[in-house]
């Protein structure tokens, strides 16, 4: 059965997570010169690392306002906490998850 707090939790995190982000790009970019389409992808990379750092960090036993912060941080990093999220992942699976970017 689908536990109403655990979306509600999900949705928030997620939203967080997108608005680290687009915090992130209206910080750093000319404001003037934005793309749609650089806003979307902002938002859905962002909200993608912050519902695999909620994941991660359920997994590790962190609840309340400590998920907030680090989905809406996840996003403000973005893509780069994905590529931080690597090296443990392949561990977990017993892969090299790396193995092509090496290559």
């Amino acid at each position: 059965m689908i536990e109403v707090q655990r979306v509600w939790e999900t949705v928030i995190a997620i939203l967080l997570a997108s608005c680290g982000g687009l915090a992130r790009l209206l910080h750093t970019k000319n404001r003037k010169k934005m793309l749609w389409s650089l806003i979307l992808s902002e938002l859905f990379i962002s909200g993608f690392a912050g519902l695999m750092v909620l994941m991660l960090a359920r997994a590790s036993g962190i609840t309340g306002d400590w998920l907030g912060v680090i989905c809406g941080m996840s996003g403000w990093i973005g893509p780069r906490i994905l590529d931080i999220l690597i090296q443990p992942a392949g561990k977990v699976l017993d892969i090299d998850l790396m193995a092509k970017e090496k290559a």
